[in-house]
């Protein structure tokens, strides 16, 4: 993932395409086939090209923490392995070694120099707004991303001779006409269809639930209103944040740096100034005469045919001129003056000021409170990395983490409760550092187990955490989720009374009675959408449930979904426009040009593999996914 981040920007789009869609298609296609014993050191070899249980461990971890911080919570491995993760990324695995084995057979490569170029061009790889390769912050990125300038080239090169591969597969496919116009009017046909939305209020209210009533609803879901496992949790961070407070700023250190950045606490002063460029400093000095003598700067331009474009600068600060030298002398002016000679970076200048813009700037006592913040959090930042190695230190002597904050001073936070997506037994989220990364974590060992240290991202610190204690997953009774089953219970009967409402008003359409009537004996609006396309969404109808608009003929009934549920939708198809024969169809050409070089793709790997064969050791799959012994 780290690779993919820096790479950015570097891969070509066919590789793009062919990757993702790999990785998908893979879900489908699946690798049980090859599933049989081999070597007790790789998860899975092709050919010659082993895959390394580390590498795929570490992969595979690296995508499932990335899949709980999009989520918000943590995926545990079991969970991983229910969505199919492991394979799916044991698959990539194998298609990538499948294509390295080919390559290697081809004896096809790359130079050291195509990389470099291709590094030097990769905008990532630039400071902010600068314009070209900075080979110090390169190294400062691969640093900060574990990585060494070797591995990093090893990787490119290899990501370079795979897409050599992919590129020459998806070159000169040709997909038939037929097939594209066909493709394009199925999406693109457009519907008009006349509904009626259903709501709870238009469903009617709901008789209040007996105990007795809520007893036998909450016996028949039990399971749904178990109380999770919860873990008590110590956590240890440490981040400039946490470090700030223990850092010392004097009001007179916060006075100089006042001083130092000004331009930090105001407006700076603007203004409006020209230039006249000499080629020589006697012309310079011939034009300073002749104003004293009464001439104006600007005569002075157009006896030199110089227009308004060429001598002015425009209103800026003095930061913003370029030479020093003029900036200096162009705010030493008052306003309306003209220098004398100044030798400049690109030859002698007069210099002129038309208009002073004033600066404004904030009193030291208003800003000194963030000053002074702003310092102990620069500090703490610079202080980071020593105190994360005298953590270490005491961790690597065998102290536990409440030892080592009271031995450094440091903040130990204890959670005496929360699930695996970090929330209470109230059901508020608790706010543990670390998050999906830490709860993954405290939830994946036992009491007592060392767990490795969490980097925040953006060198942001580190958090190291233990599990105290489990409370395991238990059934609530039915006192302790009587307010769940309540809620629960209303949620279910409102949707199957208004399931039912609208079921009752599609009766009475396709018995004849016009929809628009319909809606008048319920008292609901009949309203109408138009220009309905499939898979895509189109207030009341979400993307899923307009497909049922498509599943009816013209003059058809159904029901659909809202968007807002529970509220369903009875409708009627009352126009189907089909698009004309020369319609745009470069957007169905594109996407059935990928789905074939796609197949292509899928085809050509079987080939290779079924040729050099593929090997995958079970016992070592599972034991890298957590799904069997480790001994």
């Amino acid at each position: 993932m780290v690779l993919q981040s820096l790479r950015k920007g570097a891969s070509g789009w066919i590789a793009k395409i062919f990757l993702v869609i790999l990785t998908l298609s893979f879900l489908v296609w699946g690798i049980a086939d090859v599933f049989r014993g081999m070597g007790a050191t790789s998860v899975a070899s092709v050919g010659a090209t082993e895959i390394s249980a580390d590498a795929f461990r570490r992969q595979y971890l690296d995508q499932l923490q990335q899949i709980s911080r999009r989520a918000g919570r943590p995926i545990s491995p079991d969970q991983a392995r229910a969505f199919g993760l492991d394979r799916q990324i044991l698959n990539q695995m194998i298609a990538d070694a499948t294509l390295d084995e080919q390559a290697a057979r081809l004896a096809l490569a790359v130079s050291d120099e195509q990389i470099a170029r291709e590094i030097a061009d990769n905008p990532n790889f630039r400071r902010p707004g600068a314009s070209s390769f900075d080979p110090a912050y390169f190294q400062q990125l691969l640093r900060s991303n574990n990585l060494t300038e070797e591995r990093y080239v090893a990787s490119e090169k290899q990501r370079a001779v795979r897409d050599q591969l992919l590129k020459s597969l998806g070159a000169g496919l040709a997909v038939p006409q037929v097939l594209i116009d066909a493709v394009g009017q199925f999406e693109n046909e457009t519907r008009t269809a006349s509904y009626v939305r259903v709501t709870p209020a238009a469903a009617g209210p709901l008789a209040a639930p007996t105990d007795d009533v809520l007893r036998a609803y909450f016996d028949a879901h039990k399971v749904s209103f178990r109380a999770p496992e919860y873990r008590k949790i110590s956590v240890l961070a440490l981040t400039p944040a946490t470090l700030a407070a223990a850092e010392t700023v004097t009001e007179a250190e916060a006075k100089a740096d006042y001083e130092r950045n000004l331009s930090r606490f105001g407006t700076p002063e603007r203004r409006e100034v020209q230039q006249i460029v000499f080629t020589s400093a006697a012309d310079a000095q011939a034009a300073e005469e002749k104003i004293k003598a009464g001439a104006s700067f600007a005569d002075i331009a157009a006896a030199r045919g110089l227009t308004a474009k060429d001598t002015d600068l425009g209103l800026v600060a003095k930061s913003a001129i370029l030479d020093p030298k003029i900036a200096d002398a162009a705010f030493a002016l008052a306003d309306g003056a003209v220098s004398a000679p100044v030798e400049g970076r690109f030859g002698t200048v007069l210099v002129h000021v038309t208009r002073i813009e004033p600066g404004a700037r904030q009193p030291f006592e208003a800003v000194k409170d963030q000053i002074i913040a702003d310092l102990r959090l620069d500090r703490a930042r610079r202080a980071l990395l020593d105190r994360h190695d005298q953590v270490e230190d005491e961790r690597a002597s065998g102290s536990t983490l409440v030892e080592v904050a009271q031995k450094l001073g440091l903040t130990l936070q204890t959670f005496d409760a929360v699930d695996r997506s970090g929330r209470t037994p109230a059901g508020a989220p608790a706010d543990v550092p670390g998050g999906a990364d830490v709860l993954a974590g405290a939830f994946a060992v036992q009491p007592g187990v060392e767990t490795d240290t969490v980097q925040l991202p953006q060198n942001g610190g580190f958090v190291w955490y233990e599990t105290n204690s489990i409370t395991p997953a238990r059934d609530r009774t039915f006192d302790e989720a009587r307010a769940a089953v309540t809620a629960r219970w209303t949620e279910a009967e409102t949707e199957k009374a208004v399931e039912a409402q609208a079921t009752a008003l599609l009766d009475k359409a396709r018995a004849g009675t016009p929809l628009a009537q319909v809606a008048v004996q319920a008292d609901l609006p009949l309203q109408i959408a138009e220009n309905l396309r499939r898979g895509r969404a189109a207030e009341p109808f979400s993307a899923e449930s307009i497909a049922s608009v498509f599943d009816v003929k013209e003059g058809g009934f159904g029901i659909a979904l809202s968007a807002t549920e529970p509220d369903r939708i009875v409708f009627e198809v009352t126009k189907i426009m089909v698009p004309p024969p020369d319609m745009d169809t470069s957007r169905a050409a594109a996407e059935l040009s990928r789905q074939i070089e796609n197949d292509v793709l899928l085809q050509y790997l079987a080939a290779i593999q079924k040729e050099i064969g593929v090997k995958v050791n079970d016992k070592l799959f599972a034991q890298a996914t957590g799904a069997g012994a480790t001994n």
